[in-house]
């Protein structure tokens, strides 16, 4: 588990959350005036049910410019992954900005994807840092790099369909 302190010093968590996105903030505003800022976080509203978004939270996150969250739906769990994403939709745009069929398979996290439209305003897989031709023009590729090279062709794909019937 992370940890930003082990000792909150009399401070609520929020208060302690709240300190440490301000002083980042304040740390990259020092050198950037105009990129977008968040923290990337794990859907603990997800895994413990009913909790609430900490860093995403009203005052902690007042510094933060949109929410932004891990989500690996679990094979046949769409609905819950959908019902966990729900509780980050905060007044910010929202950015499901990893994702990957580690839990399910291709097909049901493009379905994610799909049904999440009404929710999410973008989503980003996870990326090893090759691309699929990359992968699949290895010799012996494993079958992690094959799997890997299947979801992001089928990512692309889905990605390119969207944007050919948005417009």
């Amino acid at each position: 588990m992370q940890r930003i302190s082990l000792d909150l010093k009399g401070r609520s968590r929020e208060e302690v959350a709240e300190a440490w996105v301000g002083r980042m903030v304040k740390a990259i505003r020092k050198e950037d005036e105009k990129h977008l800022i968040t923290v990337g976080v794990i859907p603990w509203v997800f895994a413990f049910g009913g909790g609430k978004p900490l860093f995403h939270d009203p005052q902690v996150g007042k510094k933060l410019d949109f929410v932004a969250v891990h989500f690996y739906p679990e094979k046949g769990e769409v609905g819950n992954a959908l019902e966990a994403l729900k509780a980050y939709e905060l007044g910010k745009p929202l950015v499901v900005e990893e994702m990957f069929p580690l839990k399910c398979g291709a097909g049901e996290l493009l379905e994610f994807v799909d049904q999440s439209a009404g929710h999410a305003d973008g989503w980003l897989s996870f990326y090893w840092g090759q691309t699929a031709k990359e992968l699949r023009g290895k010799e012996n590729p494993s079958m992690g790099e094959v799997i890997t090279a299947s979801w992001l062709e089928a990512f692309q794909a889905a990605s390119t369909k969207r944007l050919e019937d948005s417009e």
